[in-house]
């Protein structure tokens, strides 16, 4: 085939799409004609022609199909590919002859086609919702490949942004490189360091020592903290520090290196730059009157992220316990696991992107070729002017969909970057079902809060749960030994949660202005398609779970603005605790009707929900209880008694804890013995070959990595009935840090710390409006 064929080829399909869009544009400014529902609503719209054979092998090595770089093709793209990421939405950029695009996706329009009863109309004929997901980013060379080659497993060819067709692993390596010149350079940011803080001068007495702390307070002002002081052998202090970068909202120390020497007898040291290093100096001279000159901060190397926090706190334990900027103690690996995690919100972490990884899903059934098509033309629309490479899957038909990944530079041509929202993914769909429809494909945009849709779960969710229950091939041991560790089976329990609950699918409450919005208008939406079509099952059922969404919304709305009511009264409008009784029982009973409507995991967040509401009403009846009788001061017995049903929830949640990791610590054991049982039975037939000695290898690992896990278990299940007991004898005594050692014990510590603050926030209103004193 000559190029000139070629190019003539390429021109004449671009004009069809252009036709084929304005054909769509009028077809859209007619009226409609009403059909039934169930109806077919268009043709299959007409396929791409393929192009003239030809001798040459296509797809090599991400070569054109002509063998070379085709430039005259790639400035030959439709309008729409050269509109980047803001081009219009109507075209299509496939080069494709496209059918007419069906419905009216916009708010606005007619009965018949647009806004929520369009939408609906179309999922009552069997359209299914637009999906698009950003599954993850990636950064580097390195990551960006590994993510690519695992988008072209299986031998999928991945189509380029510029129509070239890459075949293999190697040619998704060689197209990264060449993408690699626009990714970013800069590094990941400095979220926390290790310091040493100096005061010269001052010496290790307790005078010494609390110069010292507040020193640490007043220099590291905003930031968290944790440090050790240790004597020198002169007498002399100094404090072992590590320190979140991050402060204020507008302010971050950074680290820069310097080189001092030569290249031949010389080092590299670490520095806080100028302003940081001026900044810390000036607030000690201030706090503590130690001259400035005097005061030296030494940091060490920077690292990233919540690991490293732990990393940096770790190395500070190894000489001792520290202390943090809440005075608590640090001593263990366990400690410093929990103060990563209560550090992260605070790192203001950032990790440069260079690429999104998207997923566009289609169910079993669809057309593969017009889902390819679509996706093309979705991907030249939406970022014509970013590089890009996609690849459809269908090795998911058995579990009901297939689906298109697509891998795209975060940064475009002009260096703008991607940064999406919840109305850009809200375009994206609008713009992928356009083009869907005009291939011929039965999809229309929709969120999940106009269906009262729930969270779906991740790609991770199902990887953990792929891993766990079907090891692969290649890595079947690693994936038993993980399957088999204790360590990760709350993980594990946690993705399978997730999962049966998305797939359950229970009503989303509308807790939000909007959400409840949205909801209204499919009720009506939904209301009208089943008084329209009695027969038609889908259209009676989603009007009956909205119509319950909307109810549940309205309960929780109405009792939410009583209890603001209520807990912001003034002097001018007093309210009696008799008052605040009677309305908190008609809440009760508003409540209990409406979860007896209810089941599942719907009831379960009903109830949530309106005990948190009703939990701080019974609180702030007892407090204004306590006002009206003239109470002089309360009790430490009485804080817990007004505390109420807030202490019988965290006592129960507490005693949940102690008897799920009771559990696990005996599925932990019961996983040991089997692995001891599969050794010495591997050991019995050993020597035989070496496959038998590296199976016995493995084996082994996975008896010594279960007998270590075991042993966590074990003491994670008596912390965490250790916290059970203190919870219920003391329900407002803080938990002592040596029991903090699983994330549902610091949930349950944070919980406690949020009621306590409650209970002090009241406490200090009734103070303020009647001048007593609580104790």
């Amino acid at each position: 085939m000559s190029r000139a064929a070629q190019i003539g080829w390429w021109l004449e399909q671009v004009n069809a799409a252009r036709r084929a869009v304005e054909t769509a544009r009028e077809e859209r400014g007619r009226p409609r004609v009403s059909r039934p529902i169930d109806e077919e609503r268009q043709p299959k719209a007409k396929r791409v022609s393929s192009l003239p054979s030809t001798s040459s092998q296509a797809d090599i090595r991400g070569a054109t199909i002509s063998g070379g770089q085709d430039e005259e093709r790639r400035r030959l793209l439709p309008a729409a590919a050269r509109g980047g990421a803001g081009g219009l939405a109507g075209n299509t950029g496939s080069g494709s002859p496209t059918a007419p695009i069906a419905g009216n996706l916009s708010s606005s329009g007619g009965a018949q086609g647009g806004g929520a009863i369009g939408r609906a109309r179309q999922l009552a004929a069997g359209y299914q919702p637009a999906v698009i997901k950003v599954v993850s980013y990636a950064r580097g060379v390195a990551r960006v490949t590994a993510t690519g080659q695992y988008v072209q497993r299986e031998e999928a060819a991945l189509e380029t942004h510029d129509g070239r067709m890459l075949g293999d692993r190697e040619a998704v390596a060689d197209e990264i490189k060449v993408w690699s010149t626009s990714f970013a350079k800069r590094a990941e940011s400095q979220d926390v360091a290790a310091m040493r803080l100096k005061l010269h001068g001052v010496r290790d007495t307790p005078a010494g020592r609390q110069t010292y702390e507040k020193a640490m307070v007043a220099g590291f002002e905003g930031h968290r903290y944790a440090y050790r002081l240790d004597a020198t052998p002169s007498g002399e202090l100094e404090a072992r520090l590590v320190v979140a970068m991050a402060g204020s909202p507008k302010e971050r120390l950074r680290v820069r290196e310097e080189r001092v020497g030569n290249a031949e007898v010389g080092f590299t040291q670490c520095r806080l730059n100028i302003r940081s290093e001026a900044t810390v100096k000036a607030r000690i001279e201030a706090a503590t009157g130690h001259p400035r000159h005097a005061v030296s901060v030494d940091p060490g190397p920077t690292t990233h992220g919540r690991d490293g926090v732990t990393y940096r706190l770790n190395k500070l334990i190894e000489k001792g316990a520290v202390v943090d900027d809440r005075g608590k103690v640090l001593s263990n690996v366990a400690d410093a696991r929990v103060a990563a995690r209560e550090w992260g919100p605070s790192l203001r972490s950032q990790s440069a992107r260079d690429t999104m990884h998207l997923i566009i899903s289609a169910k079993t059934g669809a057309d593969v070729a017009a889902l390819t098509d679509a996706v093309r033309a979705f991907l030249h629309d939406r970022f014509a002017d970013h590089k890009f490479m996609f690849g459809v899957h269908t090795d998911k038909q058995a579990d009901g969909h297939i689906h298109a990944h697509a891998i795209i530079t975060v940064r475009n041509e002009s260096g703008q970057k991607i940064h999406p929202g919840r109305e850009t993914f809200r375009e994206w769909r609008e713009v992928y079902a356009q083009h869907a429809q005009a291939h011929g494909l039965k999809i229309v945009a929709t969120s999940a809060k106009e269906r009262a849709s729930s969270q779906s779960y991740g790609p991770k969710d199902k990887a953990i749960v792929d891993v766990a229950e079907r090891p692969r091939p290649t890595r079947e041991a690693r994936d038993r030994a993980y399957a088999a560790d204790p360590a990760n089976q709350r993980l594990i329990h946690n993705a399978r949660n997730r999962i049966r609950v998305a797939r359950a699918n229970p009503i989303k409450l509308p807790a939000s202005k909007p959400d409840r919005r949205a909801v209204n208008e499919s009720v009506a939406a939904w209301r009208t398609l089943a008084r329209e079509h009695p027969n038609n099952a889908l259209a009676k059922q989603m009007f009956e779970r909205l119509a319950m969404a909307q109810t549940l919304g309205n309960v929780l709305d109405m009792i939410g603005k009583r209890v603001d009511h209520f807990t912001k009264e003034t002097n001018d409008m007093p309210v009696t605790s008799a008052q605040m009784t009677k309305d908190l029982r008609l809440m009760n009973e508003a409540v209990s009707r409406t979860s007896d409507l209810l089941d599942g995991e719907t009831k379960q967040q009903f109830r949530e929900a309106s005990s948190r509401y009703l939990e701080t009403l019974a609180s702030r009846i007892d407090l204004q209880r306590a006002q009206e009788r003239g109470a002089q001061e309360l009790s430490r017995s009485e804080v817990e008694a007004i505390a109420g049903v807030n202490a019988d929830r965290l006592i129960a949640r507490a005693q949940q804890v102690g008897l799920k990791e009771q559990r696990e610590a005996v599925s932990a054991e019961r996983i040991v013995d089997r692995a001891v049982e599969i050794e010495r039975r591997q050991e019995a037939r050993g020597g035989i070959d070496p496959a038998s000695h590296r199976e016995l290898g493995v084996d082994r690992a996975i008896v010594a990595n279960s007998q270590q896990s075991a042993a966590r278990e074990a003491r994670e299940a008596a912390a965490a009935i250790e916290a059970s007991r203190v919870l219920a004898d003391h329900p407002a005594q803080p938990l002592p840090q040596s029991l903090l050692q699983t994330d549902a014990i610091v949930a349950l510590q944070l919980e406690q710390e949020k009621v306590l603050q409650e209970i002090d926030a009241d406490k200090a209103e009734v103070q303020a409006t009647k001048g007593q004193r609580i104790i």
